[in-house]
């Protein structure tokens, strides 16, 4: 009988063991406030600005062509978390230019103190120069291959600098979200088309099939769903 009962306390112990174990989730965890929360990306043709060259002319450059531009929209959490009315944005955007996405997000490690986190990134909004340049793998092979950007990340064209799509007049809404949520007003209109996230897109480049991206315009801090881009197959 004490055999027994031994036999039941070391299983017993030994379940509690595995159970410690198991209870490891948040070892890896991060506070909101220790990172730079990434809801949107903007891409453009390479445009180097003013302070970038001054950047470059004090040593602080390394060769390169700058045939992209990216903008990233970092979420400010004092901004969005405050309990009385701020009119400061809740958002920032970070402007970067290089020959690559690997590359841009690399030099954004030389720069700030918190790593871009990318997994809340709802939209990807590209300007009709540079995808006239460039094909859609080309310019987003990086996302594709990437685990910390959502397959669910919408893709958007836009007519001008994509960047403007990603400013607002208002003081009190993040850009990101709103051109997240205008797509939920399809059922309103025929003018706003199915949303195109990043799995959806990666399975029409494979495929060599033509399709329709959605294009929004900007000015003066709108922004507006206006009209399509034709995506042609195998190019």
């Amino acid at each position: 009988m004490r055999q027994s009962f031994n036999k039941i306390r070391f299983f017993f112990i030994l379940l509690l063991v595995f159970l410690v174990l198991s209870l490891t989730g948040c070892w890896s965890s991060h506070e909101i406030e220790e990172l730079s929360l990434a809801v949107g990306m903007a891409l453009d043709k390479g445009k180097e600005s003013a302070s970038k060259k001054e950047v470059k002319e004090e040593g602080g450059g390394h060769p390169k062509r700058d045939l992209i531009t990216s903008t990233y929209q970092i979420v400010v959490p004092q901004a969005t978390g405050s309990e009385s009315p701020s009119q400061s944005k809740p958002y920032m955007n970070i402007y970067e230019t290089g020959d690559s996405i690997h590359q841009m997000t690399r030099e954004l490690s030389l720069k700030r103190e918190r790593p871009l986190f990318g997994q809340h990134l709802k939209v990807i909004v590209m300007g009709e120069e540079l995808v006239r340049t460039y094909s859609l793998e080309q310019l987003l092979d990086q996302y594709l291959r990437d685990n910390q950007i959502r397959p669910s990340c919408l893709v958007l064209i836009s007519k001008g600098r994509a960047s403007k799509t990603l400013e607002l007049k208002e003081t009190g809404e993040i850009p990101s979200f709103r051109l997240f949520g205008i797509v939920d007003n399809q059922y309103r209109t025929t003018r706003i088309l199915s949303p195109m996230s990043l799995a959806k897109l990666e399975g029409k480049m494979q495929s060599g099939s033509s399709f329709l991206l959605q294009n929004v315009v900007a000015a003066n801090g709108e922004v507006k769903f206006a009209g399509a881009a034709v995506i042609k197959g195998k190019t």
